[in-house]
């Protein structure tokens, strides 16, 4: 799990989901949402893993807290901070571990170039 500071609070994730652009990619999308560097030191996360993803719960709640460890143990910094919504598509079930983290950081680099 990420620590609290990391993790988007709800107040300024329905801002995030409102006001961020959103991309699209192969397994995933993205909401980006830049943030100013005065209110925030670093890049908050949060993952929406809805039912369409998949019909049990235990296997949206391990994608999640999949991605949630890649997210604490990797080596993202983004340039600007910014809070971030990722909203996994169902193809990424069928990803093993290293492809879900070579997925999850191509789409972070080209997102924190944008």
């Amino acid at each position: 799990m990420l620590p609290k500071n990391r993790r988007l609070p709800r107040h300024n994730f329905l801002i995030a989901q409102k006001q961020g652009k959103s991309y699209r990619f192969p397994h995933l999308s993205i909401v980006y949402h830049p943030v100013s560097p005065i209110n925030s030191q670093q890049s908050r996360f949060a993952i929406i893993t809805s039912a369409k993803l998949h019909k049990h719960a235990t296997a949206r709640n391990r994608l999640r807290r999949h991605i949630y460890n890649l997210l604490q143990t990797g080596n993202f910094k983004p340039i600007i901070p910014a809070d971030i919504i990722i909203i996994p598509r169902p193809s990424m079930l069928k990803l093993n571990h290293d492809q879900i983290n070579l997925a999850l950081n191509q789409v972070l680099s080209k997102i924190s170039l944008l």
